[in-house]
């Protein structure tokens, strides 16, 4: 139909015609190609920090209860002395920043507004740093506290006045270190459960085959650190039921053969 017209206008106006049509349809596939290409930029960008995401998170799940549990049976032990009134050797404790490993973290709250991080998965990642961040302050908190111990000579009389006051200085130091020490506890797990809402959304969107991917590469870096194989089995069976002892150990296996 529209050839059969094209054929009855004059040849200026055919001409004219067709070229605007190859001009259109010219652009259009530029369109298209350019389209399809900025989506696959997206695509491997998007991977790649999903990638480095999902193994920073990883640790932050695997490690920080152990901390935790940690932190939460010496503060026992302390609450113990405080009870008796004395103190522990609380000064010996200190926390040099940077602590935890959150590069990827902060680069994905940077990539707010691109097409790499979506909404809901940003706000989570900044829930996130912000524990992390609390965690820090908590920790430079008590590392300050433990630097206000004073010390009580021993050549002087430890029913003097000035003992007497270095002592309860030093209790009330301890109370303050504590605390702290309390909510070090508490935000350490808050962090590991963020950090395994986190995860569980990422594995989402990679999907079986490249978490698992993630997941053993994850695995062959604690292998190649020399940490005991008794331990990475004990922390990826807990946080990874999905494998077995036996793939633990048969990729263990191609560790030791590289």
């Amino acid at each position: 139909m529209f050839l059969r017209k094209l054929y009855k206008v004059p040849d200026k106006i055919k001409w004219l015609t067709l070229e605007l049509l190859v001009v259109f349809v010219g652009v259009y596939l530029a369109f298209v190609f350019q389209t399809i290409s900025a989506d696959r930029v997206i695509d491997k960008e998007k991977e790649k920090v999903f990638v480095s995401l999902k193994k920073e998170l990883d640790q932050l799940r695997m490690d920080l209860p152990g901390f935790a549990d940690f932190q939460e049976n010496v503060r026992e032990e302390w609450d113990s002395l405080a009870n008796l009134r004395q103190v522990a050797s609380f000064y010996t404790w200190r926390y040099i920043e940077p602590q935890y490993n959150f590069k990827v973290i902060e680069y994905a709250i940077n990539s707010e507004g691109t097409d790499v991080i979506d909404f809901a998965l940003y706000e989570d990642i900044l829930d996130i740093y912000s524990a992390i961040k609390k965690l820090e302050h908590t920790e430079r908190l008590m590392t300050e506290y433990g630097g206000r111990y004073k010390n009580v000579p021993d050549d002087i009389d430890q029913n003097g006045e000035t003992a007497k006051v270095l002592h309860a200085e030093n209790r009330l130091t301890f109370f303050k270190f504590r605390v702290f020490a309390r909510d070090r506890t508490g935000i350490l797990r808050r962090v590991a459960e963020k950090a395994s809402k986190i995860v569980q959304q990422i594995n989402d969107q990679l999907g079986p085959e490249k978490t698992k991917g993630v997941d053993l590469a994850l695995l062959r870096e604690y292998l190649e650190a020399d940490i005991p194989m008794e331990s990475i089995e004990e922390a990826f069976l807990k946080h990874f039921p999905q494998y077995t002892v036996e793939v633990l150990r048969e990729e263990a296996a191609k560790v030791r053969k590289e």
